[in-house]
């Protein structure tokens, strides 16, 4: 005969599920707020004094029944089978809340916490009932039921008065006492911080939740914090408070300064929606079919950031800790927050793991934060320890999968191959960086193989980024392939009549090149023939080169010269021409020419005179023979001689011109006649300026990577005090003298080519340099 007995269980289960469970104080305080969110609380407040802790919320409450029938029953879990709010459906005004658990073993987190546990909670119409437990007691022998040890059970009209009263007609509050550790300033402040990004931070909507740490001890070190972070003359990071609402200002410190990817399921989970933003701006937006079929009910929604040096800077300040220790991409279950993917030493999508392949390749847990966002569902449970995270089920690695390949393999090409390249663009607040000839060029690249894979579908770009770039630029036969390719996947015609007038601009080029060539031929036909002492006067050039570097300051032309001058002004000048004749065939057909073109077709004419004028002025004193052609050479010794080279033409209109140098070389590729146009136009506006004298600082960085500041300062009248911000001054067609606003805008153009920063100087560089000042800084 069978005979049929059910398991016995012993106390030893309490420690299994309570302190031997959660193990980590902060995540057993994690979880009483979870379950006052649960209960549809929308206040909690954590009170801390001398050996005990009251957790006191104004969600719904327990009756008598839920009592014993809910919260004394281990491990059943009304949420799970979904009668946890049956009586209380009608009473839920807006949204309903998912559940943030759903184990049935939450409540013993405050057996790690303390030793004993008084239980007060008022349903709606209904008395207070009293729970009081003491932890202990199944811990004094294992062999003893579990069930023989019983908790006293109670009920009252009102809340005792030494326990704070739910902010409401009902609500729940636990009295934790016997605590097992100490509460000190430092834990409180670190608790605090947790609880920032227990629920999802990364959101710009209201919070219907909020969580409030009530510490009287601490008052008065909160009261001098605060009096220094409202003090003038602080120098320091702002500091904490104890006391108050838990509040998480990152939104507000992420918005506008970094680069945002952010990826949604639509459409019932079938599309993937994908928008690139940075500093503010959007990059792209594209949508293309979800190839993830364990994710379709999951209700995905990433948003990645990435902080260049400026952003981290602004994090450090205003969050008061680096971002680094605030944590990486953080997973949120159902609005919460599961521990601890997204710690400092987490490495939940392996994204460490795969830096490690690559420093300069890929990105890494540590220069990324954010939040992925799911709502649950099958596949995506929480271990029952509950600092272990996900449960590895099939659902979580294609998770993981869509975060590392729709998420942060993308920002990667953006940041990695596009943002990176550019020195300085690490320090750049906004994306004026982007706009440069050699970034947008990049952006146009990306956008356009974006635009040519499969089953993507390009919804919007940044029209001021996917451009066709200046045909003087490197990366001009680039971005029109790019452009081209765009037009072709989208149909812009738009996009198509800017490509054909920019292929008319190349063919107006080219024509100019054939025509200086042929003259550029003739004459060095012509001075062969004359050659006759070629030996030696190639020895007396080396000579003069050696002691003068680049610049040879002859009394009269050479050869060679010659040649190169004739060359120049008529390549420069046939494309004046060539460019003149197309708007006046334009304007003879009534062609209706947009302010914007007449204006660009100026400054076009306009620094191509300053190429005419420079090297005119360059080949009248030098014997250079590549001022328009890319050198590799010294760069701060070009600018050196250029600027003595240049002085005595500046001296009988009164302008000394003063260059000091701390004569260290800085190797870089070059354009010598477009650097003499930057020295030209610097001296040329310090003399609008009613300048004497200009003097040009030279240094070079130490380094792997050294960094050439040029500073050019003059004594004249200064910046206008109607400039404002000063940067203004660098736009085209600024000016507040009687010139055209062309000068400092054809510098910042040659400038920014050669990847560098142009900055403008509010303060005089010094008592004998009181006007105007510019800093120029220049990559290797």
């Amino acid at each position: 005969m069978k005979n049929k007995t059910p398991f016995r269980i012993s106390t030893g289960l309490k420690n299994l599920i309570g302190q031997d469970l959660i193990t980590e104080e902060f995540v057993a305080v994690f979880e009483l707020v979870k379950n006052a969110f649960d209960a549809h609380a929308r206040l909690v407040q954590i009170l801390f004094e001398d050996d005990r802790i009251v957790v006191c919320d104004n969600g719904k409450g327990m009756s008598n029944a839920d009592i014993h029938n809910k919260w004394l029953f281990v491990a059943y879990s009304a949420k799970r089978d979904g009668t946890e709010d049956d009586n209380y459906r009608d009473k839920v005004s807006g949204p309903r809340r998912s559940f943030a658990g759903a184990k049935g073993v939450g409540r013993f987190s405050s057996d790690r916490l303390g030793k004993h546990l008084l239980l007060c909670s008022r349903a709606s119409r209904h008395p207070v009932q009293h729970a009081e437990i003491d932890w202990t007691l199944y811990e004094t022998d294992a062999k003893k039921d579990f069930g023989t040890i019983d908790a006293s059970v109670w009920e009252t009209k009102d809340f005792p008065e030494f326990l704070p009263n739910p902010q409401g007609e009902t609500g729940t509050v636990l009295e934790i006492k016997g605590l097992r550790s100490e509460w000190d300033r430092d834990k409180l402040l670190k608790l605090k911080r947790e609880l920032t990004k227990l629920i999802n931070p990364f959101t710009e909507e209201s919070p219907e939740f909020e969580i409030e740490i009530i510490a009287p001890d601490k008052r008065m070190q909160d009261k001098e914090d605060a009096k220094y972070n409202a003090s003038p003359t602080r120098k320091g990071e702002l500091r904490p408070m104890v006391n108050g609402l838990v509040k998480n200002p990152i939104m507000d410190v992420l918005s506008k300064r970094t680069t945002l990817i952010r990826v949604a399921l639509v459409n019932k989970g079938e599309v993937i929606e994908s928008v690139l933003e940075d500093r503010g701006e959007l990059i792209y937006r594209i949508k293309e079919p979800n190839p993830y079929s364990k994710l379709k009910e999951s209700g995905l929604l990433a948003d990645i950031y990435f902080l260049n040096r400026s952003a981290k800077a602004v994090f450090a300040r205003r969050m008061g800790l680096p971002s680094v220790q605030f944590g990486s991409i953080f997973l949120f279950r159902n609005g919460f927050r599961v521990m601890p993917i997204g710690a400092e030493d987490d490495d939940f999508f392996g994204l460490n793991r795969r830096k490690q392949q690559g420093q300069r390749r890929f990105l890494g847990g540590r220069d990324l934060i954010g939040r992925v966002d799911i709502t649950g569902g099958h596949g995506f449970e929480e271990a029952t320890s509950r600092n272990q995270g996900l449960i590895r089920t099939p659902q979580v690695f294609e998770l993981i999968k869509c975060v590392v390949d729709k998420c942060v393999r993308r920002l990667e090409r953006y940041i990695v191959d596009i943002t990176w390249k550019d020195h300085y663009d690490k320090d750049t607040a906004d994306i004026s960086r982007m706009k440069l000839d050699e970034s947008s060029s990049l952006v146009a690249q990306l956008v356009s193989r974006l635009a040519a894979t499969q089953g993507v579908e390009l919804v919007a770009y940044n029209r001021e980024l996917v451009r066709i770039v200046d045909e003087k630029s490197t990366a001009f036969g680039h971005s029109l392939k790019a452009l081209e390719l765009l037009a072709e996947r989208t149909g812009d015609k738009a996009i198509l009549v800017r490509v054909d007038e920019a292929k008319a601009r190349i063919r107006d080029l080219e024509a100019s090149e054939r025509t200086a060539r042929k003259a550029m031929e003739r004459a060095e036909a012509q001075a062969e023939a004359a050659k006759t002492v070629a030996v030696t006067a190639q020895l007396e050039r080396d000579e003069e080169r050696k002691r003068n570097r680049f610049l040879i300051a002859a009394a009269s032309l050479d050869q060679d010269t010659t040649l190169n001058l004739h060359h120049q002004i008529i390549m420069h000048a046939s494309d004046v021409h060539l460019g003149v004749k197309r708007m006046m065939n334009k304007l003879r057909k009534d062609i209706n020419v947009p302010k914007r073109e007449w204006v660009d077709f100026l400054e076009r004419v306009s620094f191509r005179n300053s190429q005419i004028l420079t090297a005119s002025r360059f080949a009248t004193k030098s014997g250079y023979k590549q001022q328009s052609t890319e050198v590799e050479a010294d760069l701060a010794g070009y600018i050196r001689d250029y600027a003595e080279t240049v002085s005595p033409l500046w001296a009988p209109r009164g302008v000394d011109i003063e260059v000091t140098s701390d004569e260290k070389p800085l190797l870089r590729k070059f354009r010598p006649i477009e650097v003499g146009i930057v020295i030209d136009n610097l001296v040329a506006n310090a003399a609008k300026a009613r300048a004497s004298k200009v003097g040009v600082f030279l240094e070079v960085s130490k380094g792997s990577n050294p960094e050439l500041v040029v500073t050019v300062a003059d004594d004249g009248d200064g910046w206008s005090e109607s400039l404002n911000p000063l940067r203004q001054v660098l736009e085209k067609g600024v000016t507040k003298t009687d010139g055209a606003g062309l000068g400092l805008y054809h510098v910042r153009l040659v400038i920014e080519g050669l990847g560098g920063l142009i900055e403008v100087g509010g303060e005089p560089r010094s008592d004998a340099f009181k006007g105007a000042k510019i800093i120029l800084r220049i990559p290797s």
